[in-house]
């Protein structure tokens, strides 16, 4: 399903939607210290609660934004909330990984902050007149004026949490030596794929082992008519419900009605492989969606997903579950 253009415009701005908390962010432990003069503690502390709860309002937005811009881009399923890095060579989703952890860990530790400084700023303003509360005050030990040291500690661990997020987020707009070794990495061994624009293997699945006599249903995929094509390396670890060996790879075949028969609409093509090191990967391809479908592939009219694609992870957590679409 297409995203509305308000969901698309929150996503597209995330960066401009970050800048704002996190400026609130490194100013805020300026004010907290400042908020320990004796003469001008009270004043400080209701600044340094000011920004501490604009800021912590403006990151919801800001978080809510970056997870819509992870999904929209394809670095986070539809359904998560983390990136799933498959192998080691995906430096990106690594990087986001931490990023996200980053952002969060800062956002709890600001609502806990935003709760001690509102404490404290209630305390100060039902404390009586300006100079009875000077004295008192002033009586008190350095680290229990102003915000005090509690609050001023979890404004510095907020800063830094939200500082390294938003280091890794410039790395990731940005780059740095390790994301562009990878990227250069991942573009020549596309191109040297012969597969990389086209499902040319899955494509000639007739030419593979039938293992069934005929179309059957399957619920585990779009309630579709489809028929199952091995190569003959797995045949019979297919049929005998064991693990492709290294190498062997199977084709699903689907159809929307009629188990196939003339006039009936095409449905996807699967594809399952077992690499040689024993990884397994996963093929989608859906040359011409029809329209009243699309919102199943979030409205694209032609679909090609191959491994590591996140919108292929369902396909994997499925099949390491060990159900009936698992073999």
């Amino acid at each position: 399903m297409t995203a509305s253009p308000l969901i698309e415009f929150i996503a597209r701005e995330h960066p401009a939607f970050v800048h704002i908390p996190l400026g609130l962010v490194a100013v805020l432990p300026l004010a907290m210290l400042a908020s320990f003069h004796p003469r001008h503690g009270k004043i400080l502390t209701g600044t340094s609660f000011f920004l501490a709860g604009i800021g912590w309002v403006a990151s919801t937005a800001a978080l809510f934004s970056g997870l819509v811009w992870g999904r929209q881009i394809n670095l986070i399923s539809p359904s998560g909330f983390l990136p799933v890095v498959a192998n080691e060579k995906q430096v990106l989703q690594k990087i986001l990984q931490v990023h996200i952890l980053a952002a969060t860990t800062g956002f709890l530790i600001g609502g806990i902050c935003v709760f001690l400084l509102w404490r404290i700023w209630r305390r100060d303003y039902s404390s009586g007149l300006e100079g009875a509360d000077h004295r008192h005050h002033a009586g008190r030990r350095f680290w229990e004026r102003g915000v005090g040291a509690p609050a001023l500690l979890l404004g510095f661990l907020w800063l830094g949490s939200w500082g390294f997020s938003g280091k890794l987020g410039g790395i990731m707009v940005f780059g740095n030596e390790e994301t562009n070794r990878a990227a250069a990495e991942a573009d020549a061994a596309k191109r040297n794929d012969v597969e990389a624009e086209l499902p040319i293997r899955a494509l000639d699945y007739a030419s593979l082992e039938p293992a069934e006599d005929k179309p059957v249903r399957s619920k585990a995929h779009g309630d579709r008519w489809r028929r199952i094509w091995v190569t003959a390396s797995g045949i019979d670890a297919y049929k005998a419900g064991r693990p492709l060996p290294a190498g062997a790879y199977a084709v699903m075949s689907t159809f929307t009605d009629d188990k196939g028969k003339p006039g009936s609409e095409p449905g996807p093509l699967y594809m399952k492989e077992t690499k040689a090191d024993g990884t397994t990967a996963f093929l989608f391809y859906w040359p011409r969606v029809p329209e009243a479908l699309r919102k199943e592939v979030s409205g694209q009219d032609s679909v090609y997903w191959r491994s590591p694609d996140p919108k292929l992870f369902t396909c994997l957590g499925c099949h390491e579950k060990g159900g009936s679409a698992a073999k």
